[in-house]
């Protein structure tokens, strides 16, 4: 577009550059036309747009060094449990978005870096990858009461629906972490990955079948699990290695079971509880042999048959409490006494029934296998009357009698008030 002096009409009108700002000159007459604008950008600049100044000076806004540092811890995260690039990118994306929320803008830097564990650990679960809260914990330093906590409030101030990894696939990617493949440890400690996670699935499903599993965190029964399963295989040479020294062999993390060891140790008791209970059925053993520290060489029978013991045990169980109840009955009606206030069974109660206490007409002593809250069940703190005294209560007779002192009284207070003065 040709332009045009406005004072000569002259259409030499050329562009001359003055103290770094544009402007139209007339070449004939030496005026100005036009001045130039003030911008910033190249394309601004040819094409002439008004640029106020306010734009033209503002600065793109910088993430904070926290945001930074999250997004780093975030990605490195995602590297250690092999994300895709889209996984992490959504990750990032939420964890961007959780901290900006105002219920997350002003938690420590610690929390923050849970905040983005927490965004990883929802991320997996929506695309059914098979990642521990507790493996993502252990990283963070972060205990499991933290991180649950935070990742509800995430999914509670974001309204995001959470999903469940099926404990199956959890259970494969839990088993493949144990160095435990013959080019690794020696030939009396190998064994083959998928040999190791078919026989640990077994023992989960049988956890799950007694109420073992229910309402626990899945980690401490895993590696319970693992290590039974491990025994199970070749119980004649490995019978006398501890769970310590199993860990050690498979170079387990050391940090991941030594800070649940008593946990481990309790889910550890409990399964091989249940296959004792349940060891003591077959037929071909007899049930005095049965010991918590031999049952792993009977595990693969149990496995086998587990449906028909769990069967014959419930039902052996019900048939004791029976015969027990009637010789109670006959003992109360002989010599004439008051009714036992507790049934007590043959087999050998459990660590964690005397705990408990249940009632005795509570229904869970009728069953064998109980869920853990009906085992561990709390002693209810019974709150005691508090008696409200004004001191304008009226006192009997009889009350202000008993405070004073009788004949007999006066005189041995006598008599030992001037023994002492003797002295």
């Amino acid at each position: 577009m040709s332009k045009s002096c406005p004072e000569c009409g002259s259409s030499r009108v050329v562009e001359d550059d003055l103290y770094s700002q544009k402007q139209w000159v007339c070449e004939d007459c030496g005026s100005v036309v036009s001045e130039g604008l003030l911008t910033t950008t190249l394309c601004e600049e040819s094409y002439s747009r008004a640029v106020p100044f306010f734009a033209s000076t503002a600065a793109i806004k910088k993430p904070c060094r926290n945001l930074v540092a999250g997004f780093s811890r975030l990605r490195a995260l995602c590297r250690i449990f092999r994300l895709s690039s889209s996984m992490e990118d959504e990750a990032a994306n939420l964890f961007e978005r959780a901290y900006n929320h105002p219920n997350f803008l002003h938690i420590s830097l610690s929390k923050k870096q849970v905040l983005a564990g927490c965004c990883i650990l929802y991320v997996c679960r929506q695309n059914s990858w098979p990642v521990f809260m507790g493996t993502i914990g252990y990283l963070l330093e972060a205990d499991n009461f933290q991180m649950g906590s935070i990742y509800q409030e995430l999914t509670k101030s974001l309204n995001m629906q959470t999903t469940h990894v099926c404990i199956t696939s959890m259970l494969e990617n839990f088993c493949y972490d144990f160095k435990l493949a013959p080019h690794q440890v020696e030939e009396v400690f190998s064994v083959a990955p998928q040999r190791l996670v078919d026989r640990t699935s077994a023992l989960i499903e049988l956890a799950a079948d007694t109420w073992i599993l229910t309402g626990r965190q899945p980690f401490p029964l895993f590696l319970a699990a693992v290590y039974v399963a491990w025994q199970s295989l070749n119980p004649s040479a490995r019978m006398k290695y501890s769970l310590i020294k199993f860990c050690k062999i498979a170079k387990a993390p050391e940090q991941l079971w030594c800070k649940s060891r008593e946990t481990i140790n309790k889910r550890l008791n409990e399964l091989q509880e249940v296959l004792c209970k349940l060891g003591r059925e077959l037929p071909w053993v007899r049930p005095t042999d049965i010991q918590m520290n031999t049952v792993t060489t009977l595990v693969e029978d149990i496995l086998k048959h587990r449906k028909a013991l769990l069967m014959m045990a419930v039902k052996h169980y019900e048939k004791q409490l029976e015969e027990t109840q009637t010789s109670q009955n006959l003992e109360c009606e002989l010599s004439d006494s008051k009714r036992s206030d507790q049934i007590h069974c043959e087999s050998p109660p459990d660590e964690e029934d005397e705990d408990c206490e249940l009632p005795p007409d509570h229904w869970g002593k009728r069953h064998l296998f109980l869920p853990p809250c009906v085992r561990n069940q709390k002693r209810q703190k019974v709150k005691e009357a508090t008696l409200e005294v004004t001191g304008d209560e009226e006192i009997s007779d009889g009350e202000i009698e008993s405070y004073i002192r009788s004949e007999e009284e006066m005189k041995l207070f006598a008599k030992a008030r001037k023994e002492m003065c003797e002295y």
